[in-house]
């Protein structure tokens, strides 16, 4: 299968990868319009609902991301 991701950002890059790993023969093509090595800064935060579907698509990543998080903050500037 060819498959086309448009757009580099986090939901790309994983749906991309997920998809490689469902099956390697999948031909993924991931288009970015900002130049290689462009970098900006930006966080994720995942509901409880997308870490499950995490936990059952790809669950090492998933309990990666788990162990270092922290919960039940507040940030104030």
């Amino acid at each position: 299968m060819r498959i086309v991701c448009i757009g580099g950002g986090p939901a790309g890059l994983y749906f991309g990868l997920l998809m490689k790993k469902e099956n390697p023969a999948h031909q993924v093509t991931v288009i970015e319009r900002n130049r290689p090595y462009d970098t900006f800064g930006w966080g994720v935060v995942f509901s409880d609902a997308t870490m499950e579907n995490m936990r059952v698509w790809d669950p090492q990543p998933r309990n990666e991301l788990k162990a270092p998080s922290i919960t039940g903050t507040t940030s104030r500037f």
